[in-house]
């Protein structure tokens, strides 16, 4: 990535991160003379990450990726066709492997191995037979380990390539500073190393770190060498630093920068006005971390839209197309069960989970039937499109009448003493921007208190992306809060823009600290 990135830039960003490090004996005592023949006894120069970040998002004008605990912090747009997924990162050029994700949540079921692991290890004589007897247990969860870091991987790529995929092309780096060490002449180096996906099939343990730690082990698939700690639930990687080098900056340090801090007042002025207007953001899941069933995110997996009126007649046609590959006993099986999924009236959460439950062994059957073509044509009539979706508003009549013209002018407004909106669906749209990708599309507000956004074209594809790509689901594989833990992806928040386009991008909201535009149940913990 850093040989693409513009000359310009690059040095626009070195001149912020280093001018900022030469401020870096403000921030610590005086050290004294080690060696009088070698002189000073330098101060080691500070990058700090927070304004490293800024500074990379302000001087290559790229995005924040607001994606949670994983290394992801910008997305890149070098041309038309190639984005750069970004993990930005700063540690001294002699440190050792660092942190790149962690599995607090998920490494709860991960006890009875690891309490295997440590079992064995402690009746082991030495380090070499505890590896030797756990390394099949190492495997198991580095495996489990590279499933989880894979598809957070998947799911933040194919947020920033956008509906627009087969053309573009996103790779992942790490861009990190590497600042030398105390007493060492002042330099930052930059660093850059792939961010790939841990190829599964290539993996190779290499044993615990210690004998005294045997749940803390190292793995590697060839590319990078991994490091997982059971106590924290961290999985780190080795950088090899000084290999990783692409750029090197001196840094030369201001004689008095106390002088600096104190003409900064002489520079305030007017801040520069946002172009965001407002925002709002919720959590996708409810109160009991349960996503809902069969509707928004899940709507494919709700009962048919087939008209009742001509229901029927589709049951009556299945039954002619495939008589002459059906037994009779078959035949009555599929038409008992078509009769009872699509005629009978399923009303309550019970009478769902056991329509959705005869609907699967009706396909179940029909997948072993071999007959071709009678699960796709089942399908068509038991299910919705596969990719169909809308993105749920919560609490959505309350959002509305409190925020007519969020989404544009008048667009929340509802009929007097009604849930129906007011305006017409043309009247209901705007562009729906994706900010990681940059792609716009057209939605709208629809359904009974303006609850849902929809794409106003290009439903499949909207659903595909987000489906498969935003959220790593099979093909009818319902979204569940367990699966958003993985992820680390919970919420949505949407920023209106001044010239009236809403900004979407999927987020991580910690639910005990809400932040402060959060609407819908999880505001009941705001601070």
């Amino acid at each position: 990535m850093w040989e693409n990135l513009k000359t310009e830039q690059k040095e626009k960003y070195r001149t912020l991160i280093t001018n900022f490090a030469s401020l870096s004996e403000a921030f610590s005592q005086k050290a004294e003379l080690e060696d009088e023949k070698e002189g000073s006894n330098y101060v080691a120069p500070i990058v700090n990450s927070k304004f490293q970040e800024t500074v990379f998002q302000k001087a290559f004008h790229a995005v924040a990726e607001d994606i949670a605990n994983t290394s992801y912090d910008a997305s890149v747009v070098v041309d038309d066709n190639h984005k750069y997924l970004v993990g930005i990162k700063s540690f001294g050029i002699n440190s050792g492997d660092q942190k790149v994700a962690q599995f607090k949540k998920d490494s709860q079921s991960w006890t009875d191995i690891l309490n295997a692991i440590k079992f064995y290890a402690d009746i082991a004589p030495d380090k070499e037979t505890a590896d030797r007897e756990n390394k099949d247990r190492y495997k198991d969860l580095a495996v489990r380990i590279a499933l989880l870091r894979n598809q957070c991987i998947a799911s933040s790529k194919a947020q920033i390539k956008g509906f627009k995929s087969d053309d573009v092309s996103v790779d992942s780096v790490y861009h990190v500073l590497m600042p030398t060490a105390k007493g060492q002449s002042p330099q930052i180096f930059v660093g850059e190393t792939s961010y790939l996906p841990i190829e599964i099939d290539k993996l190779e343990v290499l044993g615990s770190t210690s004998h005294k730690t045997p749940t803390n082990f190292r793995f590697t698939d060839g590319n990078h060498t991994y490091k997982y700690t059971a106590a924290d639930s961290q999985l780190h990687m080795t950088f090899n630093n000084k290999e990783i080098v692409v750029d090197q900056w001196d840094v030369n340090y201001i004689e008095d920068p106390f002088s600096v801090f104190e003409q900064l007042h002489l520079l305030t002025g007017t801040k520069k006005e946002s172009e965001i207007l407002e925002t709002v953001s919720w959590v996708i899941t409810d109160k009991h971390g349960h996503v809902e069933e069969s509707s928004g995110f899940n709507a494919f997996d709700g009962g048919s839209k087939l008209a009742k009126k001509d229901r029927i007649a589709r049951i009556e046609k299945i039954q002619d197309h495939f008589k002459d590959e059906l037994s009779s006993e078959e035949r009555a099986y599929v038409t008992e069960a078509l009769e009872a999924i699509l005629l009978k009236k399923w009303t309550t959460k019970e009478e769902k989970v056991e329509m959705k439950a005869r609907r699967s062994e009706l396909l179940a059957f029909a997948k072993s039937s071999g007959v071709k073509n009678l699960t796709k044509e089942i399908e068509k009539l038991v299910f919705r499109p596969v990719s169909e979706v809308y993105i749920p508003l919560p609490d959505s009549k309350n959002f509305h009448e409190q925020n007519p013209h969020f989404f544009g002018v008048n667009i929340g407004t509802f009929e007097k003493g009604s849930k129906k909106l007011a305006l017409p669906k043309e009247n209901r749209t705007f562009d729906l921007k994706f900010l990681s990708s940059g792609d716009v599309i057209k939605a709208y507000i629809n359904q009974e208190t303006g609850k849902a956004i929809q794409s106003t074209e290009k439903q499949d594809i909207l659903g595909e992306w987000i489906l498969r790509g935003v959220f790593q689901l099979e093909e009818r594989e319902v979204l569940t809060g367990k699966k958003l833990e993985e992820l680390q992806i919970n919420g949505i928040r949407l920023s209106k823009f001044k010239d009236g386009v809403i900004g979407i991008e999927f987020i991580w909201i910690d639910v005990d600290n809400p932040p402060k535009d959060a609407i819908g149940w999880v505001t009941k913990n705001k601070g």
